[in-house]
């Protein structure tokens, strides 16, 4: 109950309105969402900026598979310093939670991570909240901030601002934003002045939701979120080759569904050309990030293409393991020639371990399978199972001449992924992907109709 009291205490002061509010980024935005819950009656409006609100699922596990990259820069440098100041012998002592010791303690989402995550106790919360997240914290806090939305019901807003040319430098946009006075002068000021002070700013006038659409690089205003113009719609792997990119395959994606006989493709791994993972350098030193991995392309589009909301990929697999996992990348592959400076453009990221692909149906939806991650259990070795994986949301437009592109590997590299990766050595096995007409594997994507 420390929020809760602070906040009452800090309303009883004879310098204060009555009426508190809270701001901050990430660990302090978490903060608020949690006060959201509490709901202490001072508490007017809260604006969480880069804030998860699932523990288990936004950052320390994603699908099931440890992220021990964020978690140990921020144990033992951030936190550390900000805690502790120069390192003397009573550091230790101060220093009482290890969250790099809690996720070896706890691989599952056991009461340790759900006791400390808002997204179970957040849904009808009435308190006034401008969510604020960023598409480039993929990976990190982008989930909480559009979820965290979704399930409270008081007066409330969303922007999710741009990444910039990709999501790792989107990350640090993000950053960079929040410490501008700017920023808080034109977004926030006019929040906290009608929820605090009762100046009638116009933000509420505004339409609820604005989300930055990559692609057209606009800002877009959307009634709610997901969008509800949105229409699912599947897109089949194929075998045949697309001659779209150097891939271990070079599959297509297609609106139709494949054919019987069509079969699988298998990926046997680790690979010789492999360096900290599925990535290759070229003699000059460069990295090529898909010449190891399996993709799946489309055909140059006749016409744009926007996507906005939740996305899902469902594969048909098996392994001659006992585990495996999987880990999706959508690209928006730009033709070369046309001047760009990034042919590919990543867009959203995915991963499930196949021991956990256990489903939640009450809290599944087309887009966004929900996995329990409470009671994993092994595959059996050859046998065809049906696996629903969780893709991060996106809003973008694949311009006409552009082409759809997803990536598949069981593996990813701190090459390609940096902080968000989860390469802990190599894993020694063999998968299957099937693309049949019995094995129908698709990716779901949330299509804005023309």
């Amino acid at each position: 109950t420390d929020l809760y009291d602070a906040i009452e205490w800090i309303a009883g002061q004879n310098w204060c309105t009555g009426k508190v509010g809270m701001i901050g980024q990430s660990y302090f935005g978490m903060a608020q969402w949690s006060a959201a819950i509490q709901a202490p009656p001072s508490l007017a409006c809260i604006a969480p900026y880069d804030a998860k609100i699932d523990h288990y699922r936004d950052g320390q596990f994603h699908g099931g598979i440890p992220a021990f990259g964020l978690p140990i820069i921020w144990s033992f440098g951030v936190r550390y310093n900000h805690l502790n100041g120069p390192p003397g012998p009573e550091s230790a002592a101060r220093l009482k939670t290890d969250l790099v010791q809690a996720m070896l303690a706890h691989p599952t989402d056991d009461e340790f991570w759900r006791l400390r995550s808002p997204y179970w106790g957040l849904a009808g919360s009435t308190v006034p909240t401008f969510s604020i997240g960023s598409w480039g914290k993929n990976a990190l806090h982008l989930r909480g901030n559009l979820i965290g939305y979704e399930l409270t019901s008081g007066p409330k807003k969303l922007l999710v601002e741009e990444a910039g040319q990709s999501v790792r430098l989107g990350a640090v946009r993000a950053q960079q934003d929040f410490e501008r006075p700017e920023f808080h002068e034109k977004v926030l000021l006019p929040w906290y002045d009608y929820w605090l002070k009762g100046h009638d700013t116009g933000v509420m006038d505004d339409a609820p939701v604005t989300t930055f659409v990559s692609g057209i690089a606009e800002y877009v205003a959307w009634s709610e979120w997901p969008p509800k113009e949105i229409e699912y719609s599947n897109l089949y792997l194929r075998r045949r080759p697309s001659g779209a990119v150097v891939s271990l395959n070079d599959g297509s994606l297609s609106q139709e569904p494949p054919l019987s006989g069509e079969g699988g493709t298998t990926y046997s791994y680790p690979r010789q050309e492999w360096h900290l993972g599925p990535v290759e350098f070229k003699p000059d030193g460069s990295s090529d990030p898909t010449s190891q991995v399996l993709t799946w392309t489309t055909e140059p589009l006749e016409q744009d293409v926007m996507i906005a909301g939740p996305i899902a990929v469902v594969l048909y697999a098996s392994s001659d393991q006992l585990d495996t996992d999987f880990f999706v990348k959508l690209w928006d592959q730009v033709p070369s020639g046309t001047g760009q400076n990034h042919r590919d453009v990543l867009l959203a990221r995915g991963w499930l371990r196949a021991s956990h692909r256990e489903l939640d149906e009450s809290r599944s939806t087309i887009g966004r399978p929900f996995h329990p991650h409470r009671d994993p259990k092994p595959i059996e070795p050859g046998k065809v199972y049906r696996f629903d994986i969780e893709v991060w949301p996106i809003a973008h437009v694949f311009v006409t001449g552009n082409r759809i592109r997803l990536q598949l590997t069981n593996g990813d590299s701190s090459v390609t992924d940096g902080n968000y990766s989860h390469f802990y050595g190599l894993k020694f096995g063999s998968d299957t992907i099937l693309h049949d007409a019995d094995n129908p594997s698709h990716v779901v994507l949330p299509i804005m109709p023309r």
